[in-house]
């Protein structure tokens, strides 16, 4: 296992891509106190993101709760419009019997409201008594909100004659209250096409990456798409310009990123030809300079760059254009007009290559000709801060929001690919990032206890430099993270919908793949996207994952 990246240089490596999302972190002054405060396009929703394919168990069931017990029936009524409100906003819960032992492996939670922090499922004991306490004996829990959809899943629980939703707390003077629940066992689905799993590895990482850590990367049997970002770029006049060159490496910037670029194609051959499985080459391009794209006036010159750097090389499968972002509906106009005619080019030139765009939801502009023009949207559902909490990429914010706003402009759920960041953002929104797998340091809780396949927040010591040049010196810091079991939430949510796949920025920033908690539960992010893949998806993996 190669040595992952120092926070510092993760942060560094990290500011190209994500220093634009600090523009669209800052809260939303018309939303409510609990809302996503980066959204501010809720009245574009439809329910048709809502649904699950599979018999909701909840149905029929019996259901008691600690308190308002008159109302606790609303939450399996089928219907948003009615709900249980508890009397108070902690220690409270709701059971649910079934009149048959079922199996399960997905909850459905809907709140009426968006104020409650942290909930969790527990099972009785062979006595049929649950524990006292709830957040130490859940076989699942989250630091993240329910809000209108919180898609939850686990592995298959077998024989289940009731279980309980405990709720951590509501925010200040706001009530507790559940729209609906939603039982469910999803069974595996056959699968449109190749379920893709895409990840970004930028200049300095290939500068300390060799073919054999590609490889290893790659053995997984999980990654298909691989992109390299921070290499080329387009400057105004339409022409290509590569990244310098690291210092002691002795090569101009084109020729650190063909050694690079080989380095990769080398390691993706030999891969494809011991497993028999097809990975792709994407190559990252943008505006040097976002001011200064030359579009419309030298739209011919860059679509031509387009082709020489990606059609016309055989190392290259595809292009992610990445810029963050057009600023303007005549920026996106133009933008959009020569994704169009780019794709015109790839088609007449008859070899089977794509076009991925990166992007951010909410003020994109392009027309359904745009969209159409496009393979893949790497949705970079991060850096999008919730207002209460400092969490950066919920499964509300990070997955049901973006998703959903994706679709509704226009892209097809096929297109769609979900960004899943590996790294950490502190809940006070400094300007900092950590990597996900960040060593044996991390905790759970300020009390130090160890960190968990379940968790979301983590707490370590961190050093390094803010955006704004303020330093820190081994501070004892709380970071905002996708674990691994929210990343299995939002992989199995992806599935059920029928998107393209998973983004992850980036694998080296994951834990190794072999990383467990205290309890057996694997904490790497790759891993939960390809368990999930397999339990979820028919024929995904025939091996032991």
């Amino acid at each position: 296992m190669r040595k992952k990246p120092t926070a510092i240089l993760t942060a560094a490596l990290l500011i190209l891509m994500l220093c634009a999302g600090l523009l669209l972190s800052a809260c939303n002054d018309k939303a409510e106190i609990g809302s996503m405060g980066v959204e501010s396009y809720p009245d574009k929703f439809t329910n048709d993101l809502d649904t699950v394919d599979a018999e909701n168990l909840a149905a029929g069931a019996d259901i008691s709760a600690s308190s308002e017990t008159e109302t606790a029936a609303n939450v399996l009524d089928c219907d948003t419009a009615t709900a249980w409100t508890a009397a108070a906003t902690s220690g409270q819960y709701l059971d649910i019997a079934f009149e048959q032992p079922v199996s399960m492996n997905t909850v459905v939670l809907r709140e009426n409201g968006n104020y409650i922090s942290g909930f969790g499922f527990v099972l009785p004991d062979e006595n049929g008594e649950y524990p006292e306490d709830m957040r130490s004996d859940s076989f699942y829990r989250q630091q993240d909100r329910i809000e209108r959809y919180r898609y939850c899943t686990f592995e298959r629980l077998e024989n289940v004659t009731e279980f309980r939703i405990w709720f951590g707390g509501t925010d200040a003077g706001k009530a507790l209250s559940i729209a609906e629940v939603e039982v469910y066992d999803v069974a595996a689905k056959e699968y449109d096409g190749d379920f893709r799993v895409f990840n970004y590895y930028s200049a300095g990482d290939m500068q300390y990456t060799s073919r054999e850590d590609l490889l290893e990367d790659l053995s997984h049997d999980t990654i298909t798409d691989v992109i390299l970002i921070s290499f080329a770029f387009w400057t105004e006049d339409g022409s290509v310009v590569y990244a310098d060159a690291p210092k002691d490496s002795g090569m101009t910037g084109e020729e650190y990123y063909n050694a690079s670029l080989d380095k990769m194609r080398a390691a993706v051959d030999k891969y494809e030809a011991t497993s028999g499985r097809k990975v792709n080459i994407c190559i990252d391009f943008y505006p040097k300079d976002v001011s200064k794209h030359g579009l419309p006036a030298n739209e011919a010159t860059l679509v031509q760059s387009i082709k020489s750097l990606i059609v016309d090389d055989d190392r290259v499968d595809g292009v992610d254009i990445d810029w963050e972002y057009p600023t303007s509906a005549y920026e996106w106009k133009v933008y959009g007009d020569m994704l169009v005619e780019a794709r015109k080019m790839f088609d007449a030139s008859g070899k089977d290559k794509y076009i991925s765009l990166a992007l951010t939801a909410g003020s994109v502009t392009l027309t359904q000709e745009h969209i159409d023009a496009v393979d893949f949207v790497q949705i970079m559902a991060y850096d999008r801060f919730d207002i209460m909490d400092g969490n950066h990429s919920s499964f509300r914010s990070g997955a049901y929001s973006s998703m959903r706003y994706f679709v509704n402009i226009g892209f097809k759920p096929s297109q769609l690919v979900l960004g899943i960041p590996l790294y950490g953002r502190p809940t006070s929104w400094d300007t900092v990032w950590t990597n996900y797998g960040y060593g044996e340091t991390v905790y759970s809780t300020q009390s130090k206890d160890p960190y968990t396949y379940w968790d979301n927040t983590q707490w370590l010591y961190y050093t390094g430099t803010n955006l704004s040049g303020v330093s820190y010196d081994n501070e004892f810091m709380q970071v905002w993270v996708n674990g691994a079991a929210l990343i299995a939430d939002k992989t199995a949510y992806a599935i059920e919908q029928g998107f393209a796949g998973m983004m992850l920025w980036r694998e080296s920033t994951d834990y190794p793949w072999e990383e467990l908690d205290d309890n057996g539960m694997p904490l790497n992010g790759l891993r939960a996207i390809k368990e999930t893949a397999a339990e979820r998806i028919v024929g995904y993996a025939n091996e032991e994952v």
